[in-house]
């Protein structure tokens, strides 16, 4: 090295005729100055280029790439209701003579459960039951008369059209009566209520509720932003506020037709199993959404690096080590999905990244075979 260095000052000898005005020596040691560093710089890259060309191939690890889903969770509050609810209002306006039920009470559809004054509507009906008794008698009669020749066509059925209207006046009268009785529409747990007897009610009046509780809705709203992400394969867990600790599956059960305007959010209901009745309506839950988003390439942590640009992996094509830049989409347990330009049939470079080069060259062996 020192004698191509000594070469290289001796050339330039003949500086000194050029300039006659400088020391011949001063000359040389500006030289050796400002071209020693470059020269050595020069013969070490070639002696660097020199070995990598010699250097056996890195061993690494390697696997196929694979796809993965994003996993979605959304969080929010939800309020149970009851899968059928029905608040009871009487058909009619009167006093009030029994009330047959106890508020918290279960009762089977069709009990009977207030009763109101009905004497004027039994009355009502018996009328109505007698008149139609007496347009049959006079009917039948009739009938026996046309059989004889001694009425008309007309007048006979001008008797049948009277048997008739006394039929519905006996149906409008049943119905009056009925109006009188309370009956449970559906089977339930009773609410409480602020009817008693001798009070003097009417349409408006608010006698009490029912719950069928058996399966509860859970009401909550999503943004529009994640609505894409809701649907019949979405995973609902709730957790009730008042008892934390129980993780509870939901499934999704209905979602409105469309979008709020002015909060941005879709109404959806989720049914939970209510069996053991330790839900009541209008309790708070929080509510947890796991969804399946876009498919993403899934790689081991181990395999993602980070350089002066950003995260990437290694990638063997032809036997050297290719660098991709990637993103980071979302970290599972040890794993993570990235974005890039990754292929279902690229061959991912697992262990074995720390002295990897762009281009070098890499011996591969498959993972699983090491496993």
């Amino acid at each position: 090295m020192l004698t191509q260095i000594v070469t290289f000052v001796n050339r330039y000898d003949g500086i000194s005729t050029m300039t006659s005005r400088m020391n011949n020596r001063i000359m040389k040691k500006l030289i050796m100055k400002i071209y020693l560093p470059f020269l050595l710089c020069v013969v070490g890259l070639v002696s660097s280029l020199t070995q990598a060309q010699s250097r056996p191939p890195a061993k690494v690890l390697v696997e196929p790439i694979s796809f993965a889903p994003i996993e979605v969770s959304i969080e929010t509050v939800g309020t149970a209701e009851a899968v059928k609810s029905v608040s009871l209002f009487p058909a009619a306006a009167d006093r009030v003579t029994a009330v047959l039920f106890t508020p918290g009470d279960f009762v089977e559809k069709g009990t009977l459960l207030v009763e109101l004054d009905a004497r004027r509507q039994r009355a009502s009906l018996l009328r109505a039951k007698i008149e139609l008794a007496d347009r049959e008698r006079e009917l039948s009669r009739l009938e026996k008369s046309k059989a004889n020749g001694a009425i008309t066509q007309s007048e006979l059925d001008e008797a049948r059209s009277f048997v008739e209207l006394a039929k519905v006046s006996v149906a409008e009268a049943q119905a009056n009566l009925d109006d009188r009785q309370v009956l449970a529409p559906i089977s339930g747990y009773l609410g409480l209520t602020d009817v008693e007897v001798g009070d003097r009610i009417n349409q408006s009046t608010l006698i009490t509720t029912i719950d069928k509780r058996d399966q509860l809705y859970i009401n909550f709203l999503v943004p529009e932003s994640a609505v894409g992400l809701v649907g019949t394969k979405t995973q609902v867990k709730v957790q009730a506020w008042n008892n934390r600790g129980d993780v509870l599956n939901a499934s999704l059960a209905q979602l409105d037709s469309r979008i709020n305007t002015e909060d941005r959010t879709l109404k959806v209901r989720a049914l939970l199993n209510n069996q053991d009745d330790k839900y009541r309506p209008g309790l708070s839950f929080k509510v947890n959404l796991n969804a399946k988003g876009a498919e993403y390439p899934i790689v081991p942590e181990a395999s993602l690096a980070w350089g002066a640009t950003g995260s990437h992996v290694w990638i063997e094509e032809n036997g050297k080590a290719v660098k991709k830049k990637v993103e980071i989409k979302q970290r599972l347990r040890g794993y993570i999905l990235v974005e890039g330009d990754l292929d279902g049939g690229d061959t991912l470079i697992v262990e074995g990244i720390q002295r990897l080069r762009e281009g070098a060259a890499v011996s591969g062996s498959s993972l699983m075979a090491e496993k």
